[in-house]
């Protein structure tokens, strides 16, 4: 692959698009996939984010999705045939992409989040990790991928909701609706799925308009309030666990991987969804 850094400007999988207020709007553009994260989706993510970051020309950041839906996750088909015959090199590759992934969180500027039909797994996670969440009422968010026997990237999620909720969501890998998601917590607003363009806009508009130097300095400060509670030593922990977790997969995983690359993505997900029929 090659060196893909803030200086960056031609994406394959992102598009990158600057308006009259100021917002940096980041459309992940791989629509025939479900915009699921491919190692060069997110390689471009964080380039395109410290870009943003380093422009005085821009004050707000906003990341939606193109086609169906906002993000589905992994790119399984992808992570099936990942290298995982090094556990030193799968570790270096699983922090960079954590390193990668939490950007939104990491920039001094404001990120939001613009999620329409579904967020799921690594989707969810990049959801959380901006700092609003505006989604259409359509939408449905979770940890669908942890019932094929794959780990959430960087659980944020448990620092958003109280402890009932936290386990709910993840022992049972269940999608939650937008309402549902907004009443947790894990949601800023809902709107009509023909109202969030607009929705997203007019906040980002007025986020835009805030004084830069104070937008800046409050989100160091509430970030900083949380990590001071724990949330860096909580997530380091859970990624040293699942890069160790990555190279030896569960035997559901084993079977999910093995099935992907015999019989395809569909039939492989197909076979993992069949034992939850009906219980939802």
């Amino acid at each position: 692959m090659e060196i893909i850094s803030h200086e960056t400007t031609e994406y394959e999988h992102l598009l990158y698009e600057v308006d009259e207020e100021h917002v940096c709007w980041l459309t992940l553009n791989r629509p025939d996939s479900m915009n699921s994260m491919n190692e060069r989706l997110l390689a471009e993510l964080r380039a395109a984010l410290l870009r943003a970051d380093f422009d005085d020309n821009i004050n707000v950041v906003v990341i939606r999705g193109a086609g169906r839906g906002f993000c589905a996750g992994h790119d399984l088909y992808e992570d099936a045939h990942d290298d995982r015959s090094s556990i030193y090199g799968y570790r270096m590759k699983y922090f960079r992409q954590f390193d990668q992934f939490t950007t939104p969180w990491t920039i001094s500027k404001p990120v939001i989040a613009s999620v329409h039909k579904f967020a799921i797994g690594k989707g969810f996670e990049l959801a959380l990790f901006c700092d609003i969440t505006i989604a259409s009422s359509d939408t449905k968010i979770g940890y669908n991928e942890v019932r094929y026997g794959i780990s959430g990237h960087c659980m944020f999620m448990p620092w958003l909701v109280n402890m009932k909720t936290a386990k709910d969501l993840l022992l049972t890998a269940r999608d939650v609706s937008a309402n549902e998601a907004k009443d947790m917590g894990l949601i800023t607003e809902v709107v009509p799925p023909d109202e969030l363009h607009e929705a997203t806009r007019r906040k980002a508009t007025l986020m835009a308009r805030m004084p830069p130097d104070m937008q800046r300095m409050h989100k160091m400060y509430l970030n900083r309030v949380y990590e001071m509670q724990g949330l860096k030593g909580a997530t380091d922990y859970y990624l040293e666990l699942m890069s160790m977790l990555g190279v030896q997969p569960v035997p559901e995983y084993a079977e999910f991987t093995q099935m992907t690359a015999e019989k395809g993505l569909r039939a492989a997900l197909d076979h993992a969804q069949a034992r939850y029929e009906g219980l939802d």
